[in-house]
């Protein structure tokens, strides 16, 4: 019987060194994730310890919950606009220049595989941002359990479970999509340049009227999607951490507010532009009041709020900011339930007699001996936050 071919071992020689490249990958993988199996059985050993493996499965179950949604959704996201940019590309692309010539030579080497590079490229991108979303497990935990106290806060009449429960996650979701939705838009920019239908010489036609919509869409729902950014962003001021006391204090509601709203009426106002901009040539619309978007944030977002508190508030800062330290002071003592201590005068009696004295034996075994030299120097340092205040007996 004759013996194989040529060709036939040549290909056998071939398979065979990519099945060993495909265990060397598998191993190198493996080597670098021994740490992370440790961890993760290491963590089940000590939950099932304690007879808590509910809870390790919960917490699982969450991480692969919230890795595999992000990961669909901007799979999904980006896979879908891919195609259609695909479909948008124009049928008649005519050779004028280098540029146009070295697209021409890509467009020749994945002509019939567009789906496949696609398909890869969605699931590349969408690899990392799914892995890191499991960190958020927590936040889902609380978003999807959570309840409420029955206590509204004064500011937004909002429940305290809104707080605590729901706007961690929320605001999380939205910065996510919105970075989602930058992300497809510049690749999707990348691919209809590919396809011809974004030119960068200054010859014919500079972006279809095609892959203007598609662009103009995506940035609109982006531009939609910071403005319900800028909406959550008006709640986190009431949990916002401060120098002096956390909550949100005489500039946050003065000043940063105010500029929270006016951005989000701006970001409304340009994601309506640029779907109007779809049907108008050129782009002064969006630009413009892009340009203006980040004038704004620069100026009413960071400057005017600091203008504020510098020279506003610190001049005068234990009027302005006595209604918020009040209520912070509420809000502190209703958390630690001592809003239901009962409040009792004390008479107090200026003459002390020697009745008196022996009456109260333990008072005085407790009473600690004082120094001067050093109690002074710490009140001064522990109970006073402003320079120009001074214990000076």
């Amino acid at each position: 019987m004759p013996g194989p071919s040529r060709a036939e071992r040549t290909g056998g020689h071939h398979r065979g060194r990519l099945v060993l490249g495909i265990l060397a990958i598998a191993l190198i993988v493996l080597a670098l994730s021994l740490r992370a199996i440790a961890t993760f059985w290491t963590d089940y050993l000590w939950f099932d310890a304690l007879d808590l493996t509910s809870v390790w499965n919960r917490q699982i179950s969450a991480k692969v919950t919230l890795s595999a949604a992000t990961g669909l959704v901007l799979f999904a996201l980006l896979w879908v606009n891919l195609v259609i940019a695909d479909r948008l590309a124009p049928r008649f692309r005519s050779v004028v220049g280098p540029e146009d010539d070295l697209l021409v030579r890509y467009r020749e080497l994945v002509a019939g595989r567009q789906r496949v590079v696609w398909l890869v490229v969605s699931i590349a991108v969408a690899i990392v941002p799914a892995i890191s979303a499991s960190s958020q497990w927590r936040e889902w935990l609380l978003f999807r359990f959570g309840g409420s106290f029955g206590t509204d806060d004064p500011q937004f009449g909002q429940d305290l479970g809104w707080y605590v429960f729901r706007l961690p996650f929320l605001s999380t979701a939205i910065d996510w999509l919105f970075a989602f939705l930058v992300v497809t838009a510049i690749i999707v920019a990348v691919v209809h340049y590919l396809n011809g239908a974004i030119r960068l010489q200054p010859l014919g036609e500079r972006v279809t009227p095609n892959a203007k919509a598609h662009l103009s869409v995506l940035l609109a729902l982006a531009a939609f999607t910071k403005a319900a950014d800028y909406w959550l962003r008006r709640f986190e001021l009431v949990v916002s951490g401060g120098t002096t006391f956390d909550g949100a204090g005489y500039t946050d509601i003065n000043a940063a507010l105010p500029a929270i709203q006016l951005m989000m009426l701006i970001s409304v106002f340009a994601g309506v532009l640029l779907l109007i901009n779809i049907r108008r040539k050129g782009w002064t619309l969006p630009v413009t009041i892009l340009a203006l978007w980040g004038l704004v944030a620069i100026i009413a977002g960071g400057l005017y709020p600091a203008f504020v508190q510098r020279f506003q508030v610190e001049p005068a800062e234990l009027a302005k900011e006595r209604p918020y330290v009040e209520l912070n002071i509420e809000a502190t003592r209703t958390a630690l339930g001592l809003d239901k201590v009962e409040n009792v005068d004390f008479d107090y009696d200026p003459d002390l007699t020697d009745e008196a004295v022996e009456a109260e034996p333990q008072n005085l075994e407790n009473a600690r001996l004082l120094d001067p030299t050093i109690v002074q120097p710490t009140i001064q340092e522990l109970q006073v936050e402003r320079e120009y205040y001074t214990f000076r007996d």
